[in-house]
């Protein structure tokens, strides 16, 4: 599948053959910036950016949605890891890559499943540095909530990236990215050797901290994902579990914060 996907295609067949590959996936042919011509392989077309103006960003202070797509679950973290995502149980220490708590305990554990049709590009937040990131090696099965049976476990069964990260007053929270179904890769424009193979399991300090503001781009899939976010107790979650697709809008403030629109439809 990966050789398929990154298999380059004449320019005269890429305008008829991506409008019917973004019919069947439920693309919005809108939201595609430029012409068609200029995708030369699939890959290309789905891990596509966003056009210049798609996304502005809400005058808040609040958390955004790291990712396009469906928040499917909403658990806490707690010290015997007896939470349960979507109708399987987990434990924190299997279900995190490198199996610490380091400072999540009693955090918020926000799951968004991205959709063929998503845009699949992730982005910060919040203004963040980024510490940490920890490696697991793993399967590429499927993570769409219809597909998984209760014994696929697949968030502790598939590749998964854990950054340890903090906000800019050093509040500690961390996001994890879990590979699934075909490619299954992982890129991350602020260490490009991050996600590439060979998958195995590894850590990795940053030392400069990297740095990146709400909003900016932190990486993209290549085809199937998952986002969980680990997010510090106080905050508020904005978004209806199961809604509609999330799209970098207000997903978490401060109760104290000032109310902000629930509307999460893609711009």
């Amino acid at each position: 599948m990966g050789r398929l996907a990154r298999a380059r295609i004449p320019r005269w067949l890429r305008p008829s053959l991506w409008t019917f590959v973004a019919k069947r996936l439920g693309i919005d042919a809108a939201t595609v910036p430029g012409d068609l011509h200029d995708y030369p392989t699939f890959l290309a077309l789905f891990t596509r950016p966003l056009g210049p103006s798609a996304r502005p960003l809400p005058e808040s202070s609040c958390w955004l949605s790291p990712a396009d797509g469906r928040l499917v679950a909403h658990s806490t973290v707690t010290a015997e890891g007896s939470w349960v995502i979507k109708g399987t149980p987990y434990s924190t220490a299997e279900l995190l890559p490198d199996g610490e708590l380091d400072g999540l305990l009693g955090y918020q554990a926000l799951q968004i499943y991205l959709s063929p049709k998503d845009y699949h590009r992730f982005h910060a937040p919040c203004d963040l540095q980024i510490l940490r990131a920890v490696v697991e090696p793993g399967d590429l099965q499927p993570v769409d909530p219809s597909l998984i049976r209760r014994s696929m476990r697949v968030l502790v069964t598939n590749r998964r990236i854990l950054l340890h990260c903090r906000t800019s007053d050093g509040t500690p929270f961390a996001l994890m990215f879990v590979g699934a179904l075909n490619v299954g890769g992982m890129t991350f424009p602020f260490d490009t050797t991050l996600g590439q193979g060979p998958w195995v399991r590894t850590s990795r300090i940053y030392d400069p901290r990297h740095r990146l503001a709400a909003g900016d781009e932190m990486g993209r899939f290549e085809f199937g994902s998952t986002v969980v976010v680990f997010a510090p107790p106080e905050l508020r979650c904005l978004a209806e579990l199961d809604g509609q697709t999330l799209a970098r809008t207000p997903l978490l403030a401060n109760p104290q914060g000032p109310e902000t629109t629930r509307d999460t439809t893609s711009a």
